[in-house]
Formats: C-alpha cells, structure tokens, sequence
C-alpha cells in the first residue's frame, strides 16, 4: 500500500514538473506595472509615432499592463534621457533613444553620453533622405552635385537642429563631395520641409515620415537614400550612386546602466515580439522603415558608427569652417 501510495506521489510530481518550465526565468513575469517610456520631441514626431505603434504592438505580452508614453521636450534630449539615467533599475523607466543621444554628447557636451545605458534593442532603421521640390533642375544625387558644382554657393542647403540625423547626413554629404552650398539649420525637419515648400530652400534631408504628404502630393522629389541597399520605396542609395555615405539611425530602447543583464533580457524578448505583429510591421513598411532587429550590443555598435560619423564632421557640426 505505502508503495503504492509513493509511486502516486511521484507521478503527480512528475506531472507538475512537466507543466513547470525547467529554467524560469526570475523576470518572467515582468512588467507587473505599467512601463513609462520617456522620449523627448513633441507628440507626432517620427520617434512618437513609432513608440505608440509599438505600445500596441506589444499590449498582449505586458501582463494585462501598458506603455506610457513620456513626451519631455528638449532638442537636446539631457533632460528626458538623463531622467531615465537616474530612474531605478527596475525596468520601470525606459529610454526611446535617438542618433540625437550621440551628437548631444559629442557636440554640445551634454552630460548624457550614450553609452551610459542599458542598451535594450532596436526594432527597425529609420534612414535619412536627400530630397527636393519638384521644379528643381535635378533627379537624382549625381545630378545634385553637378548642379552644386556648376553653380557654388547658389543653393540653400537646410537641415533639422544642430544634433539631427538630418544634420549630420547633410554635413557628411557636403563634406565628403565637396560641394559649396548655404547650409541652413532649423529648429525641426517640419520647418525645413515649409522652407523648401516655400522656396526659401532648396535641399533637404529627413525622414520619409516628415515629408509622406508631400511626396504622394507630388511636390517633392526624393533624390536619394543614405543607405547601402535601396528599400520598399525603391529610390537609388547613396553607394549606388558611388558615394561611400551611409547613416543608420536605429530607434531602440535603453534602461538605466546597471539593469540586471536578465531583465535587459527579458525586456528584448518581449519588445521583439512586436516584429510579429501584422499592424506594426504594416506601420513601418508604410513609413519606410527598416524592420531589423538589433540586440543591445548591436545597436550600442551602430551609436559608435554613428559618433565615427560625427567626429569626421565635427568642424562643420560646430558651425566652423573644415
């Protein structure tokens, strides 16, 4: 009987331990609050709209919880980003980060520097473009420069703040070509895009999402794509076109620095869930961006080929002569 009764126990075990993950993590039931995620441009912007389709993309898999979107404005990011520096470790308090982390750092000498985090992971490629009014004499990059050449200091060259993708593409093009144009910065991509429309520029880089409208419309032409391969809107690249100009700006997230490895872990695990879902992938596609995922290593890697970026174009960025 008492054997009996044993081996009833053991089965009953053995049933439990096949219904129990042999190696539970000790983060698997994070989040078991509502995760802020701190940005720091307006509601709308690029960035915004990007964390907002990823809330929704990942509602299912926080618990019965959700993403809290933070708008803290500042162009230079010290102020939302440092927050998160500062917040507990608990994966409470995140960081949507930016190329903008790296330029603050290495041009105006913010006290946010961007390896100083818990690189999470990227989730998609938001590449920059050349691009121009309609009416303008050229179509694509070669045709662009010619023109520069043929006419220098005749063309209004504007870009978004001073710590921009749009910003340092535009310098890294200028430089690298040798092209003599009026280089023109504006507070955001926005205003570059009402001062092209308007005429009082001429030459733009940006986001596919600033200027979608105007695209469609057909008063603005895309010139290039500061990339490697072209993407789903099939415009010739800056290395097609024999130019060695390439700038990826991944849109990740990061927690405070000392994150415990596994919960960073865990935190990757449940964002890149959001590269399966239908809508969100649809959301990218439709904006033009990249969906790549990168884990927190890699997309620290891609930060540091951007502050290379920055470095070569550091005179320009700092409004000096080269």
């Amino acid at each position: 009987m008492k054997k009996s009764l044993l081996c009833k126990v053991l089965a009953v075990a053995a049933l439990f331990a096949a219904c129990v993950p042999a190696f539970a993590g000790k983060y698997d039931s994070w989040p078991e609050k509502d995760v802020h995620i701190i940005y720091y441009t307006r509601p709308g912007s690029g960035g915004d709209t990007f964390l907002r389709n990823l809330a929704v993309a990942v509602k299912d898999k926080l618990n019965g919880h959700s993403i809290v979107i933070e708008n803290i404005i500042d162009p230079s990011g010290a102020v939302p980003w440092g927050r998160v520096q500062r917040a507990p470790k608990d994966g409470y308090t995140l960081a949507c980060l930016s190329t903008t982390v790296v330029t603050a750092d290495l041009i105006g000498h913010s006290p946010v520097k961007y390896p100083d985090f818990a690189d999470i992971c990227a989730l998609g490629n938001d590449p920059q473009y050349i691009f121009s009014r309609k009416e303008m004499p050229f179509n694509t990059l070669p045709e662009l420069l010619a023109y520069a050449k043929a006419n220098p200091g005749k063309l209004n060259w504007g870009t978004a703040a001073p710590t921009s993708a749009s910003t340092i593409c535009s310098a890294e093009i200028i430089r690298s070509t040798g092209i003599d144009v009026n280089r023109i910065v504006f507070n955001t991509g926005g205003d570059t895009l009402v001062n092209i429309l308007g005429g009082f520029c001429d030459i733009g880089v940006g986001e596919y999402m600033d200027m979608r409208p105007q695209i469609e419309a057909g008063n603005l032409k895309l010139l290039a794509l500061v990339a490697k391969e072209r993407n789903v809107l099939n415009v010739p690249t800056t290395v097609e076109d024999g130019f060695n100009i390439v700038f990826e700006r991944a849109r990740g997230l990061a927690a405070p620095a000392g994150t415990d490895p596994e919960l960073v872990e865990r935190m990757a695990e449940v964002f890149k869930t959001a590269l399966s879902d239908e809508k969100f992938c649809k959301y990218l596609s439709d904006e033009a961006i990249e969906a790549k995922y990168m884990n927190g290593a890699e997309f620290l890697a891609s930060y540091d080929q951007v502050a290379k970026t920055i470095k070569d174009n550091e005179a320009a960025l700092r409004g000096k002569k080269q």
